[in-house]
């Protein structure tokens, strides 16, 4: 086979189909069963809710990460192994949020880099664990290699022959899922989409998934305008409503 052609099939090559398995899983709170836990898997997007026995079954690959929450919980996050396929049974002991302090104010450097040391004189970028991981991965101008005329990025190729390249790029979607869940959830309680939304307590959960997929509230949300964002949820609130009052 011509060697060019051989190369270029490689690289467009599929790699694996891995079919989803389900588990199950048991929720705890205090060595009790905890009903009405969110679950959300973030890679496949799929959801589902602990029922009275604290259970719940939901479909996973390896290395798929599941995020738990509840308005009395705090915020748990579970990534799948192979063994927790295998076993088809999780376990996840979550933790019951504490009294908050009204107020604390802490002063000093808890973030020096090397611009405000005077080392250097421009603001260095800064890459999230995902975005590291996946750097190797992406065109760069050095560490090429001359294939026949065809000139390649190195260390690119090999992520791709391995099948790395794709699972750096999911991984990299899921921690910008979750770091917007995270950023969601610091800018506004629990009870704010309860009391002032009007969102049901188990669908909370649901409902902030659905906020962070709006490309809108998630414009509005970068450029830290949270009058905007606060008015773009109220809209998006009364379409879930509508959603789950025509679905029930």
């Amino acid at each position: 086979m011509n060697k060019k052609l051989f190369l270029i099939i490689l690289i467009f090559s599929t790699f694996s189909v891995v079919a989803q398995t389900e588990i199950i899983g048991k929720i705890t709170v205090n060595g009790n069963v905890c009903e009405g836990v969110h679950v959300l898997n973030l890679v496949s997007e799929k959801a589902t809710i602990s029922d009275a026995s604290g259970l719940f079954s939901i479909k996973v690959n390896e290395d798929d990460l599941l995020v738990f929450s509840a308005v009395h919980l705090h915020y748990w996050r579970k990534s799948i192994s192979n063994d927790d396929i295998n076993e088809g049974f999780i376990h996840i002991e979550m933790t019951i949020k504490e009294q908050k302090l009204d107020e604390v104010v802490l002063t000093g450097y808890s973030k020096i880099n090397a611009q405000d040391l005077g080392i250097i004189d421009y603001k260095p970028k800064s890459y999230s664990p995902a975005e590291r991981r996946l750097r190797p991965a992406q065109l760069r101008s050095i560490d090429i290699i001359n294939f026949n005329s065809i000139i390649l990025p190195l260390d690119p190729l090999l992520y791709l022959i391995a099948g790395k390249t794709k699972q750096l790029k999911k991984e990299l979607q899921v921690e910008i899922k979750e770091m917007r869940l995270e950023r969601l959830r610091e800018l506004y309680e629990e009870n704010y989409f309860i009391n002032n939304l009007k969102i049901p307590s188990e669908y909370v959960g649901s409902f902030q998934y659905y906020v962070i997929k709006d490309d809108e509230a998630m414009q509005k949300m970068t450029i830290q305008d949270k009058t905007a964002l606060t008015f773009r949820m109220a809209a998006l609130a009364n379409d879930f409503l509508s959603y789950i009052a025509n679905n029930d």
